[in-house]
């Protein structure tokens, strides 16, 4: 039987977004917040309405499932402008759903660049979660307007990566944010799951809302549990394109360029074990928090837990089996006790150690409470063409929840997708983190690229850790983190000083660079 646990470490499990502190024995079912209002997507998609009939409710844990829509079918598909009263992005945007099973609807929100849409590349990004709104990467993070302090409208973001790109944020799996299922037993809890539904949100987008964009250069890049998501949709593509190109048949897919995972969970076992790292032995380049941030006993503690996590984190990525990495996670994940200490005391916040906690209920609570504040007011509701009965949550709790004591995907390494990304595609991969975060922490990013299998692998490990510089607004340049690459920039790492877990946000200048360097090719050590 199935035992359902509580990751202290991610407060519900290894499913980061900005989820509420647990007290000691916490289980993730006791720290769902509300209940997520599901509208049918039948009274707005701008088509015929959908046979609702949907069968009864499933009695046991398996979601229900519904035929994906024909890709050729441009039926439910609703396509809504937008101006600058919702978003001051300064360029054309659209928002939209697009229906990928007659149940389930996925939302986007599509920001032209600024400087030359037709010819710049495209970013798809992804929060995390499980179950987190992607409109928190989009407001509060990296996209071209902010919510201000109130919560009552947005401000022009200058350092917005739509400085540089075409950008897409997408709500999913469905039932996120403002994307919809008509009946809670469609809501995904599975990778697999969710990446067939994005595959077939990707096919139908480029095809009927953006197609002019289809030759374009796409970047799809995920936070935090967007390390699972995003892999785990870019493999899938991947089958798909091998076994169209079997039949003779034509690709639909975009050009995926790059694959870029910020702050993001990849392997559970070396982000515990680099938690070690970070509080008690601070390697130059890997924290930036000065002093030790856990006391002596404490880090003997957490030293000496090191080796059951290595042996479990071993066996759970040679088994790839649900149980043995739950094992694997419930004993790793015990390493983070003593900071979980500090953190339920308001001494330390996890998403990022420079500062504390003082609200124990949420790190982030104010970028949550702005963003449900300026979502659910009935004029926004209307600029983006959405009933007055809709109620908008950063996160789904019940995606969370589901993700978490119903399915293994928040406790299995991705390595092996990542391994199947880095040999057998030519897509490039940027891994970022911010050094001064706990919840992923830059020392455990570096343990599992350290780790992952391909014909690199050597070479990343030998290479040194190099300083990175960008330019600020007057001229002045200074250091962003420290960067290795391997194999030409196949697999680049880099970090980023001062900044946590929403590095956008702590380092707006620094991101862009980056990124805007990235994209284009230039990205180097300053050396």
């Amino acid at each position: 039987m199935k035992v359902s646990i509580a990751i202290a470490g991610l407060f519900a499990s290894p499913a980061f977004c900005y989820l509420r502190l647990p007290h000691r024995g916490q289980s993730a079912a006791s720290i769902r917040r509300n209940e997520f209002t599901i509208q049918s997507p039948a009274g707005y998609l701008g088509q015929k309405p959908l046979d609702l009939d949907f069968p009864i409710i499933s009695k046991d844990r398996n979601p229900l499932t519904s035929e994906p829509f024909s890709i050729d079918d441009p039926k439910g598909i609703r396509i809504h402008p937008v101006d600058e009263r919702a978003c001051k992005s300064g360029s054309r945007q659209l928002t939209g759903h697009v229906n990928v099973t007659q149940h389930k609807s996925l939302f986007f929100w599509f920001h032209e660049s600024r400087r030359d849409p037709k010819n710049d590349p495209l970013i798809i990004w992804l929060n995390g979660g499980p179950g987190a709104s992607s409109l928190m990467g989009g407001f509060t993070e990296l996209g071209p307007c902010m919510i201000d302090d109130e919560g009552k409208s947005t401000v022009y973001n200058k350092h917005g990566w739509s400085n540089f790109a075409n950008i897409i944020f997408v709500d999913q799996p469905a039932g996120v944010g403002f994307s919809t299922v008509t009946n809670d037993s469609y809501l995904p809890y599975t990778a697999q799951v969710a990446s067939t539904d994005f595959s077939v949100f990707i096919r139908r987008l480029f095809k009927h809302v953006i197609p002019e964009f289809a030759s374009h250069k796409v970047h799809f890049m995920g936070e935090s549990f967007g390390g699972v998501y995003f892999p785990s949709i870019l493999t899938k593509i991947l089958d798909q394109q091998q076994s169209l190109s079997e039949l003779g048949l034509p690709d639909p897919f975009p050009k995926i360029e790059s694959l870029v995972l910020a702050d993001a969970l990849v392997d559970w076992a070396t982000n515990m074990i680099g938690s070690y790292r970070t509080a008690c032995v601070q390697r130059p380049g890997e924290t930036g928090v000065e002093g030790q941030i856990l006391n002596k006993t404490a880090c003997e503690v957490l030293s000496a837990a090191i080796p059951d996590c290595e042996k479990l984190g071993n066996e759970c990525r040679l088994s790839m089996d649900g149980p043995t990495c739950q094992a694997a996670a419930l004993v790793c994940d015990s390493m983070g006790e003593s900071f979980w200490d500090l953190a339920r005391a308001g001494e330390r916040n996890p998403y990022d150690m420079r500062g504390d906690c003082p609200d124990r209920d949420l790190c982030l609570g104010y970028f949550e409470k702005r963003m449900i504040k300026y979502f659910n007011q009935p004029h926004v509701l209307e600029l983006l063409g959405l009933p007055n009965t809709t109620v908008y949550h950063d996160i789904n709790d019940e995606v969370n929840s589901r993700w978490s004591e119903w399915g293994y995907d928040t406790v299995l390494p991705v390595l092996n997708r990542m391994t199947q990304i880095l040999e057998e595609s030519d897509v490039r991969v940027l891994v970022y983190n911010g050094n001064s975060d706990w919840i992923i922490n830059t020392a455990g990013a570096l343990g599992w690229m350290d780790i992952v299998r391909w014909k690199g692998n050597g070479e990343f490990r030998a290479a040194d850790l190099q300083p990175w510089e960008y330019t600020d607004d007057d001229g002045n340049k200074h250091r962003g983190g420290m960067t290795k690459q391997a194999k030409n920039g196949k697999l680049t790492f880099a970090s980023i000083d001062k900044a946590g877990h929403m590095a956008p946000n702590d380092q707006p200048i620094a991101l862009e660079t980056l990124v805007q360097s990235w994209v284009e090719k230039k990205f180097s050590p300053s050396n």
